[in-house]
């Protein structure tokens, strides 16, 4: 056995090399005319040891992985197969971040080290990228002479994800806003005084704007995640565009209080500013779903070392197993029809706008999201 020393979750230990193949030769004794079963199914199938480290794959792995030679897969732990960006913050790999114990693939394979079988969701982040997947693991214990073995089968699952999610937006938020936009038609049509009229009016017109750009959002999005979204880079100011997103949504949430911070002169960057709209929209949407009324949130904006940054804060404090997941798609607090908002900025600034989303949140002094971009010269 290898004994490694850093590990914030599961045990870092991992098989050295002449067990990994000892183990491997007994798997293939083991599942002798079995694997054709195995080859014959298109979901990944993997066998993994005590140290959840693979001896055994059928053969949609490395084409499924995009690995050209399989033998390199034989001691890797799965997320490391998978390309899981977790596994490559840690020199122990695999299941031993802080990030890990929030994972549903190494929580089912834990469990099945225990003698119980599992199965569990898991939303995969992959390195060097933001596409977000979901899996579904089932785990089954195996024991071949003497040995405990677990049986790792993992189906994609993302394509039925994302169909729901946007059924739950259309059910939810955007027939919410339908509704009330038939509900102000409706008084209208019954009839009411001019200074009610001029009233409704303006709130109709503030409703089919908000049920437009909630589809626009949507359909942004998708073509983002299929790497079909149409970038227009052009230099702005971002001080500019900051305090248009903050008016309309400080006229959106009138009970809410957004309270904006900008230095004098220009802060000129290079980017699409539909996209970018779209990204500090959505910090500070989450800011006020995070909020109540009488707590303000606060915005602001600068130069630091080159990055333009927007700061997006508010007095709620994020726990630290929600900080781990917040940025996967669909995950939300916040219950059905939510949880894009994070992951769309993040996908949007990191792939499309050459940027990068951070994030801090303490007890003491509440949450902050930062979006971080390229700036350029001063001048327009």
């Amino acid at each position: 056995m290898l004994e490694t020393q850093f590990t914030q979750y599961a045990p870092a230990r991992r098989s050295d090399l002449s067990t990994i193949e000892l183990q491997k030769k007994m798997l293939a004794e083991y599942s002798g005319s079995l694997r054709q079963l195995y080859d014959a199914v298109s979901e990944i199938v993997l066998i993994v040891n005590q140290d959840r480290q693979i001896v055994f794959f059928n053969s949609a792995v490395p084409a499924l992985l995009g690995i050209d030679d399989p033998e390199t897969i034989y001691g890797m732990r799965p997320g490391e197969a998978l390309g899981c960006r977790c596994s490559c913050t840690s020199p122990s790999g695999c299941g031993t971040t802080s990030f890990c114990s929030q994972c549903g693939a190494v929580n089912a394979i834990l469990a099945a080290l225990s003698n119980k079988a599992d199965l569990q969701e898991c939303r995969l982040l992959k390195k060097d990228n933001v596409e977000a997947f979901d899996l579904l693991v089932r785990t089954t214990p195996l024991a071949i002479q003497g040995q405990l073995f677990i049986i790792v089968a993992i189906t994609d699952i993302s394509h039925e994800k994302r169909r729901r999610a946007l059924e739950r937006i259309f059910f939810h938020d955007i027939m919410n806003t339908a509704a009330s936009i038939r509900l102000i038609a409706n008084m209208l049509q019954d009839g009411t005084d001019e200074k009610d009229a001029a009233a409704f009016k303006q709130n109709l017109l503030a409703g089919a704007k908000q049920l437009v750009e909630e589809l626009c959002s949507q359909k942004e999005l998708l073509a983002a995640e299929n790497n079909e979204l149409t970038v227009r880079m052009h230099p702005i100011d971002g001080i500019i565009l900051m305090k248009d997103v903050v008016e309309v949504f400080s006229n959106r949430f009138r009970s809410h209080r957004i309270v904006m911070a900008a230095p004098d002169g220009k802060m000129v960057l290079n980017t699409d500013s539909t996209l970018l709209r779209r990204v500090l929209g959505n910090m500070i949407l989450n800011a006020l779903e995070a909020s109540q009324p009488q707590e303000a949130v606060r915005v602001s904006c600068g130069i630091k070392d080159g990055w333009a940054e927007f700061r997006v804060h508010n007095e709620s404090h994020i726990p630290q197993e929600v900080q781990l997941r917040l940025f996967q798609r669909s995950f939300s607090t916040k219950g059905p029809g939510h949880g894009l908002g994070t992951y769309s900025m993040k996908l949007l600034s990191e792939r499309y706008l050459n940027g990068r989303i951070d994030l801090t949140s303490t007890p003491q002094n509440g949450t902050t999201f930062v979006a971080r971009l390229p700036a350029i010269s001063p001048e327009l």
